[in-house]
């Protein structure tokens, strides 16, 4: 298995989410990475509203919905495909969608 992946596992199983109904969900409508280095699950959206999935030709963002490993390699074949980068954080406390420019994002994680 994956290192990634039995972390997610892990890490989901601890607090009570299906991870697999999740995967699935992600193989259906959005994207699925798996690779020695990274496990990634992601959807694709729209920048104005980054939290609901559209169908890939009417997005212009990649919304991460978890990602464990290297993430600069995992998404990075993706990066041409998408001007905005979206993910959900919670930072002191403040819950809240994160949307940048991906050019931006994949300069900070260099």
């Amino acid at each position: 298995m994956n290192p990634h992946l039995a972390t997610a596992l892990t890490l989901y199983e601890s607090n009570h989410i299906d991870l697999q109904r999740l995967i699935s969900w992600h193989l259906c409508y959005g994207v699925v990475i798996s690779t020695p280095k990274v496990f990634a699950l992601c959807f694709h959206s729209n920048s104005e509203e980054p939290d609901k999935a559209v169908a890939f030709e009417h997005s212009d963002t990649l919304y991460v919905t978890m990602c464990c490993g290297d993430m600069l390699s995992g998404l990075c074949p993706l990066k041409d495909d998408y001007e905005y980068i979206a993910f959900n954080r919670d930072f002191k406390g403040s819950e809240r969608t994160r949307l940048l420019g991906m050019e931006a994002f994949y300069s900070k994680l260099r």
